[in-house]
């Protein structure tokens, strides 16, 4: 019984051992597709403007 409740705490601190890794993933993520338009914002305009107006910005 006690290695049972042993193996479950071991699993449990392999889990909480890095609270951030969530943070990480959804900014490698967003860092990955930002990278990807830069081909198409590069040649078209239009991207450029509608990625602007999604910041907030307005280029006229």
């Amino acid at each position: 019984m006690s290695d049972e409740n042993q193996t479950d705490k071991n699993q449990f601190d392999d889990i909480n051992q890095n609270p951030d890794r969530s943070l990480w993933i959804m900014s490698a993520v967003l860092v990955l597709v930002a990278v990807a338009i830069l081909p198409f914002a590069a040649r078209h305009s239009s991207v450029v403007r509608s990625i602007a107006t999604m910041c907030g910005f307005d280029l006229g």
